[in-house]
């Protein structure tokens, strides 16, 4: 008898093995379940890896991603919350949207229980997107660095090397001074369009992205250090950069289209024709950019202002749906895209040529597996040097500043990049108080369905 008993008991351990080997089970003894995920990422940025990469780490979790148009993904969104069946775990696109409506569920309980969270992981105010009543309902799991790409070859030709990290905005005016040749077509910026948005934070540290307060209140564009940075911003757009050309009769209002621009140019960027010496890029963009540009080329942190260095960033957010059957499963695939150390060390080996995104947490060794890729160049490191001082873009989280962006600010701006107002006349009153009475209209009514959401 006990030698039946022990071969019974053998042949249930070896039985047990088999199904955990086949994935039916963990290791922890979890059945196999199965994530509904969702996101606006198509081809130019695959999920396969990153999530055969989760699965191989957790075998009794099967992840399906879907891809809906970014067009479209509020509206899928609102018809499968109507129907009860939102996915498991999905992407945010308006962080206060996706709150008021009960789309996303709190992750506190989760992060309350999990001794490795620290959000001092987490570069600058990149949770704070996500924070609402002091709860987190949202995690990041990509994220995104602006800074100056420059033309090795542009600057060879002129005598200069790449500047130093260090540099200051002043320091990029004398650079592209000495490098325009208006009659050769060559000039030291390509387009400065972003300045506009990027510059502000450099020259007052009062505010963020668009000349914006930190707390997202009102656009201090009255303010004489952001005033400084914006009329800067339309100079060097005006005046330093290959755009000028398109600008300078104030007859046509996107420069790349003016007959002037097309005859010195055709339809190829000044950059990517070494007339360039510097323009605006994407951490995003760097496998596109191994894969198809011919000139020798390396990348720069924005320039110092009178304030401060401020790095411009994108983080996405994801978030669980509270209609998920599987909360734990669900957050621990959130936990490892947002911020478990291995899960982004696994990232940055699958993810190719280039990891599309960096890492959201301070994790070394993640971060040295993603300097060691061919595709990501050296001043990459410099870049990073400047995360802790990142600014996220606020369009996602405070509501209707890309109404007035585009319906109040940007026609008002189009009147100075054609050199036909002057930024005192129109925006230190007129502009100003018309912008900042829609965020308050907005934020009231916002804070307001928050509080019934929320009961607080």
């Amino acid at each position: 008898m006990k030698t039946k008993s022990k071969m019974l008991v053998c042949l249930v351990f070896s039985l047990l093995a088999l199904i955990a080997s086949t994935g039916l089970i963990s290791a922890q003894g979890d059945q196999v379940v199965e994530l509904w995920y969702m996101g606006w990422a198509a081809d130019d940025q695959p999920q396969e890896p990153r999530l055969q990469a989760f699965m191989e780490a957790y075998p009794n979790i099967i992840v399906h991603y879907e891809f809906v148009d970014a067009a479209e993904f509020n509206d899928r969104i609102t018809a499968l919350a109507a129907a009860g069946t939102l996915p498991d775990v999905l992407w945010i696109m308006d962080n206060n949207l996706y709150v008021r409506n009960g789309w996303v569920t709190d992750l506190t309980p989760f992060l309350e229980k999990d001794p490795t969270f620290d959000e001092g992981l987490f570069w600058g105010n990149t949770l704070e997107p996500m924070r609402f009543r002091g709860r987190l309902f949202g995690l990041p799991f990509q994220l995104q660095a602006s800074f100056l790409v420059a033309n090795l070859e542009v600057l060879s030709q002129f005598g200069l090397r790449k500047p130093d990290p260090s540099w200051t905005y002043d320091d990029l005016w004398n650079i592209c001074m000495r490098i325009n040749r208006p009659a050769q077509n060559y000039y030291g910026m390509e387009d400065p369009w972003m300045f506009w948005a990027f510059m502000p934070p450099a020259y007052s540290d009062k505010v963020t992205w668009d000349g914006l307060s930190l707390d997202g209140t009102r656009l201090l564009l009255d303010d004489p250090d952001v005033a400084e940075a914006l009329k800067r911003a339309i100079e060097f757009e005006r005046n330093n950069a290959a755009v000028s050309i398109g600008l300078a009769d104030g007859s046509v209002l996107n420069p790349w289209t003016h007959p002037a621009f097309e005859e010195a140019y055709g339809n190829v960027s000044p950059w990517m024709q070494s007339k360039a010496a510097f323009h605006v890029g994407w951490s995003w963009s760097l496998s596109w950019w191994t894969e198809n540009y011919e000139v020798p080329w390396d990348v720069i942190p924005y320039p110092y202002g009178p304030a401060r260095q401020a790095t411009p960033l994108i983080v996405d957010h994801m978030g669980i749906s509270p209609t998920t059957k599987h909360p734990e499963e669900a957050f621990l695939f959130l936990r490892w895209m947002s911020y478990d150390p291995e899960g982004w060390e696994a990232r940055m080996k699958v993810e190719v040529p280039a990891p599309y995104s960096m890492p959201t947490i301070n994790a070394p060794k993640a971060w040295e597996l993603y300097f060691d890729n061919p595709a990501v160049p050296p001043g990459m490191r410099d870049v990073y040097a400047t995360l802790e001082n990142g600014l996220v873009d606020p369009n996602r989280y405070v509501p209707q500043l890309g109404y007035v962006w585009d319906n109040i600010v940007t026609p008002a701006r189009d009147q100075l990049r054609l050199g036909l107002a002057h930024y005192d006349d129109i925006f230190q009153n007129i502009i100003v108080e018309q912008a900042n009475k829609v965020l308050e209209d907005a934020r009231l009514a916002n804070e307001a369905a928050l509080d019934a959401v929320l009961n607080q």
